[in-house]
């Protein structure tokens, strides 16, 4: 079949769209519960932590997963001495730079622009030892960033349209996706739709995955359904990696003419229906899967059970504890409210604060600024457990 700019058709699937809308109901509801969990600031350090997860888990996708503490310390102008370990730091790095950037961004994610800038950003933080595109028989050379593909692509089972089509391809990619007719539910199975259509265009020689990735981050961003961003989409794809990647496949095949549902554009209908709802279905996944881990109470139990058995605080492990607890439940206090949270005088109340602040349990932006729960790498198995995998936490 001979393709055009229209061959990422059908955008949206039409038919038997009642569960899809469901779904997309819920995932605004439970975003908005998610949203309300915590106070500030720190639920903006908690989405600087879902950026972490998001940038571990789409590395993992590519094969590529950075321990929780070379990113931290990474973060902290620590690089490895060995080659492989600091080349994964400085892939965090990257995307970690260009999620910031576009948490900021208020355009359309969905024009050729933004998408281009996201690979732009991405690939130019990287050494040029690293900005390479490797083809599928293990072929490296330079890859330029931000710049579209000049050649046809091959990856695994999936060939891409023509690289000669790849702008009119993302052009009309653009006014589907922007059409003023959708609804604010139809824009949330889009997420789905979307997601597969933009992989499908392949727009790039490598670095396909990340960017999708990072677009449909924006796109939940801007939707609303981000739940304050503490909740990452990257991570329901890897935990089902294989269904991830199953679906994708299924959603790349073309219309079946001989099944009246598969729809009447270039693309299975079925398939993409198919895609819109995993999508959905992970998106619910991940949004319950914080907001529990987010329950005050039962986070709180977390800290105290890391401060009594982890923390090595002695007889002031109970002290420590209520300045945790008073971080968390209020977000912030004064520190020469110390004291009185711990039950004693002011000198204890600030020794016991000095030492919470030491341990790395508890941070301010300034020496003499209100104090915040801190969240390094070494509590987050205890604080959130199950949000990266077991062992990956270590240097």
């Amino acid at each position: 079949m001979a393709l055009d700019h229209t061959a990422i058709e059908p955008i949206l699937p039409e038919q038997r769209l009642s569960v899809l809308e469901d779904l997309a109901c819920l995932v605004l509801e439970q975003a908005a519960r998610l949203a309300g969990k915590v106070r500030e600031p720190l639920r903006a350090d908690l989405a600087e932590l879902t950026r972490w997860m998001h940038c571990y888990y789409s590395n993992l996708i590519e094969g590529q997963p950075t321990r929780v503490r070379d990113i931290e310390t990474a973060l902290q102008k620590d690089f490895s001495a060995e080659p492989a370990k600091r080349d994964l730091q400085q892939l965090a790095m990257a995307h970690l730079s260009v999620q910031r950037w576009a948490a900021d961004y208020t355009g359309s994610p969905f024009q050729e622009e933004f998408i281009c800038e996201l690979h732009r950003r991405f690939y130019s933080e990287l050494p040029e030892g690293m900005r390479v595109a490797t083809t599928a028989s293990g072929v490296k050379s330079p890859l330029e960033p931000g710049v579209l593909r000049t050649t046809d692509v091959e990856v695994g089972s999936h060939v891409g349209p023509p690289h000669e089509l790849v702008r009119g391809l993302l052009a009309h990619f653009g006014r589907r996706y922007e059409a003023p007719e959708l609804s604010r539910v139809r824009k949330i199975i889009a997420v789905g739709a979307s997601h597969h259509r933009l992989a499908w265009i392949h727009p790039f020689r490598d670095g396909n995955g990340r960017v999708i990735r990072l677009f449909s981050d924006t796109v939940i961003r801007q939707l609303g359904i981000d739940g304050g961003g503490l909740w990452s989409l990257s991570r329901g794809f890897a935990v089902h990696r294989r269904e991830y990647y199953g679906h994708l496949a299924n959603a790349d095949q073309e219309r079946s003419r001989a099944s009246a549902d598969d729809g009447r554009g270039h693309l299975s209908e079925r398939g993409l229906r198919e895609f819109c709802e995993f999508t959905l279905n992970t998106m619910l996944d991940q949004i319950g899967f914080m907001e529990r881990l987010f329950e005050l109470d039962t986070l709180a139990g977390r800290i105290e059970h890391y401060v009594r058995l982890e923390g090595g605080f002695g007889k002031d492990a109970e002290r420590v504890f209520f300045l945790l607890r008073e971080a968390l439940y209020r977000g912030e206090f004064a520190r020469g409210e110390a004291g009185r949270v711990v039950g004693s005088g002011e000198r204890t109340g600030r020794s016991v604060l000095t030492k919470a602040i030491e341990a790395g349990l508890l941070k301010s932006d300034t020496p003499k600024s209100a104090v915040r729960l801190a969240l390094p790498s070494k509590v987050l198995g205890t604080y959130f457990p199950q949000l990266f995998p077991v062992g990956q936490l270590e240097g």
